[in-house]
């Protein structure tokens, strides 16, 4: 059975993208251990990553991710699942867990992992319903591809996080590559050389021969992502720091606390 939200169509444009990351996946479980997913950016950086880093166990954890997972509190909504290695954690400790992924065979290998509600969909096209934790991990910030995307995404979210709730999500700063600097409602953005905000990065992905349509992702600094946030009436609180601008952040409600939090750093001032 193909799991999923009946809803939710994947079209053609997402799976031209995405493709290359489900095939990968799929013969890791099928098991060839050496699959890797050739990741191209238009930084100029060409990686391999290792299909099996998607089926970790809980030992191989970074300390950011494992901090994440003790931050989560009652039912969770997993999106950008993979092949759903925090999924079945969080199950094993007792949450009710819904592993979301954005291909249906993606979904299969959920099922077939144990996550017990696995289910298609994306940040901007969820199932519908409501969880105490709403959890992205692996660069979380990345799914809603760029700063307008992440605007969007506060507008679903607010329907997915029960009163109380949290979001738990990753991201990197990369205003040490900025050329340039721009005041814009409120915030600086760090700019690259073609006036894009330094965190939105294309990238395609390629397995086996085959190689997918380029995609953004987005790596949000901690100051935007207050600024964006709280426009959205969502307070963030920076409760960890990995190496190389990596960090962890929870968003509550505006009028919530996360406990020890470190607090984020205030926006730097505008020129001038």
């Amino acid at each position: 059975m193909t799991g999923g939200d009946p809803g939710h169509e994947v079209t053609a444009a997402v799976r031209a993208c995405w493709e290359p990351h489900a095939l990968a996946l799929l013969a890791f479980e099928r098991g060839e251990r050496d699959a890797s997913i050739l990741v191209v950016d238009d930084l100029g950086d060409t990686d391999a990553l290792p299909a099996r880093w998607f089926f970790r166990g809980e030992e191989e954890f970074p300390s950011l991710e494992r901090r994440a997972l003790d931050l989560c509190v009652g039912s969770v909504l997993d999106l950008g699942a993979g092949a759903g290695c925090h999924a079945l954690v969080l199950q094993e400790r007792g949450h009710p867990v819904c592993a979301v992924e954005i291909l249906p065979e993606l979904v299969d290998l959920l099922h077939r992992r144990n996550v017990a509600d696995a289910r298609t969909g994306s940040v901007f096209a969820p199932p519908a319903g409501q969880w105490d934790t709403v959890l992205m991990l692996m660069n979380g910030w990345g799914l809603p591809e760029t700063l307008s995307g992440l605007a969007r995404f506060f507008a679903v979210v607010n329907r997915l996080v029960a009163p109380g709730g949290r979001i738990i999500a990753d991201s990197t700063d990369m205003r040490g590559l900025a050329t340039d600097w721009r005041s814009e409602g409120g915030v600086r953005l760090a700019l690259r050389d073609d006036g894009r905000y330094v965190g939105e990065i294309q990238f395609q992905l390629e397995f086996g021969g085959r190689r997918g349509d380029p995609f953004s992702q987005l790596y949000v600094d901690p100051d935007t992502l207050s600024v964006l946030a709280e426009r959205a009436g969502w307070s963030v609180e920076i409760v960890d720091r990995g190496e190389n601008g990596a960090f962890l952040s929870v968003l509550r409600r505006s009028g919530g606390q996360v406990q020890s939090g470190v607090p984020c750093e205030a926006p730097q001032p505008e020129d001038g």
